[in-house]
């Protein structure tokens, strides 16, 4: 008799991790609550491992994404998964890491997310006459969120192969490195660039309520282009280094 039951609590146990292995991932995203403005479709796979064809938020298309959770981060309250994004993606999106959530909220771990630096001046609040080239590539080597922006924050954000042209010059910065790191919900970053044309560094922080802050200086180099040098005296003198100096203040 306890041979039978030891059998039957056996099978039991063995049904309901195959039916927990094999739920699609499809059934769990319907059950899931409506997030407004979030779209996914050609979901496969399942919750453990899988893929979607296609993600769209606030209507622009994020592309696919391929994950793979990590199961034995559940045993310590975690969930984990190695993520794979933006093939297809309309802003030329492209982004793999480990993502998740634990009792503090979302995280991210050696997350690397690039996309051309021209997809982003497109979203500058006023049209400004210039071309951006290079790729902006964003690495969040330890990152856990709290609202509005962060509880922890160790990253960098690179500007790679940089070029900016206007109709008075064009200018090549060279590589272009900002440190992220969060303090008490602040975002700061601290940025450097040094080249021929131009040299400079900066610290910006966003502070809850949206509020920001830009200091900093530049200094025009030997390939600084001379219409664009023209254009300086509105800045007034530079210091005895030769070095501008930039402050702004506001509300995003």
């Amino acid at each position: 008799m306890k041979y039978k039951l030891l059998l039957g609590a056996s099978f039991g146990v063995v049904l309901v991790g195959s039916l927990v292995a094999h739920i699609p991932a499809s059934w769990v995203w319907q059950q899931a609550p409506t997030i407004q403005g979030l779209d996914i479709s050609g979901i496969r796979g399942t919750p453990w491992q899988g893929t979607a064809s296609q993600i769209r938020w606030q209507g622009k298309n994020f592309g696919r994404v391929q994950w793979d959770m990590q199961i034995l981060s559940l045993l310590t309250g975690k969930v984990k998964m190695d993520i794979r994004f933006g093939q297809g993606s309309e802003m030329n999106l492209q982004g793999r890491g480990l993502v998740g959530y634990s009792g503090n909220g979302p995280f991210a771990e050696n997350l690397l997310v690039s996309m051309p630096a021209s997809e982003v001046i497109k979203y500058s609040p006023t049209a400004l006459p210039v071309v951006v080239n290079g790729n902006l590539e964003l690495t969040l080597r330890n990152y856990q969120f709290a609202a509005p922006y962060c509880a922890q924050l160790d990253g960098a954000m690179a500007w790679t192969a940089a070029q900016v042209s206007s109709p008075l010059g064009s200018l090549e910065p060279g590589p272009v490195i900002a440190d992220l790191t969060c303090d008490q919900g602040k975002l700061l970053a601290d940025v450097a660039q040094s080249s021929d044309d131009v040299a400079s560094e900066w610290q910006a922080s966003l502070a809850p309520g949206n509020t920001y802050s830009l200091s900093g200086w530049f200094k025009p180099g030997a390939q600084f282009p001379p219409q664009l040098g023209e254009q300086l005296k509105w800045l007034g003198n530079p210091d005895p280094k030769g070095q501008y100096k930039i402050s702004y203040n506001g509300r995003l």
